[in-house]
């Protein structure tokens, strides 16, 4: 039976934008939560929602504060933490993170489930977890669509070299979709796309490039395991820009 991996603060947000109560946002919480289940028929999930404390916080003040987080948060009902609190006490499945984000936790999910021969699925409309190879289902559009392994890693360092405008993770200036696809043209696997971003890095920012890069990495990458934090080591990145 596939393991759904829930984004549970997708769920959340998407459960309470024009309630106008407590109670309706929970009725609906449980409607899409459970269509989620019924469309990949299953019973079997974990879920996790971002929990008060993240490490990425603490690493750039500037995380999450563009315009539009900014708005968001600023248009939230007031019984936000009310829903959040009682869908991590209603659904025994649903965690709260610990010092990451609900992204990190169901990467962790999804690589153990991978490990384990169990099938499992992705739930979330973020387009940051395409990172993960397997399938995926958009709950917005009722979508299901598969990500392999060689799209996984390019998604990863392509998401590197743009940054996240909505998190507000700088990445390279002037870097956008187009143009990291043409700096990653005719790559063809996981080496060969760490060399090219680390000699971007270095073009862009000289010898400031490593801790861009590091400090960068550290704010994208999405966990594999607990802890395991971005990084690029210093021999490596010089032996990458010596061409």
């Amino acid at each position: 039976m596939t393991v759904a991996v829930v984004d549970g603060d997708v769920l959340l947000y998407m459960s309470m934008w024009g309630k106008t109560s407590l109670e309706e946002a929970k009725e609906e919480f449980k409607a899409k939560f459970n269509s989620v289940l019924e469309q990949l028929f299953t019973e079997d999930y974990v879920m996790a929602m971002g929990g008060p404390d993240n490490f990425r916080n603490d690493l750039y003040s500037e995380y999450k504060s563009s315009p539009s987080r900014v708005k968001s948060s600023s248009t939230k009902p007031e019984w936000f933490n009310e829903l959040k609190s009682w869908t991590v006490d209603y659904y025994e499945g649903c965690i709260l993170t610990d010092n990451c984000e609900a992204d990190d936790m169901i990467r962790v999910w999804s690589l153990e489930l991978y490990k384990a021969g169990k099938d499992y699925c992705v739930v979330s409309v973020d387009k940051d977890l395409d990172c993960i190879a397997g399938k995926h289902l958009n709950p917005r559009k009722g979508e299901v669509y598969k990500v392999d392994q060689e799209w996984a890693d390019y998604f990863y360092w392509k998401q590197l070299l743009m940054g996240d405008s909505v998190d507000n993770i700088p990445g390279l200036p002037g870097i956008g979709p187009k143009k990291a696809e043409a700096i990653l043209a005719g790559t063809t696997n996981h080496r060969e796309r760490k060399k090219i971003v680390c000699k971007a890095y270095y073009n862009q920012f000289k010898e400031e490039g490593f801790n861009h890069m590091l400090l960068n990495g550290k704010l994208l990458h999405i966990w594999r395991y607990i802890g395991d934090h971005f990084s690029i080591d210093k021999e490596v990145y010089n032996d990458a820009i010596k061409d």
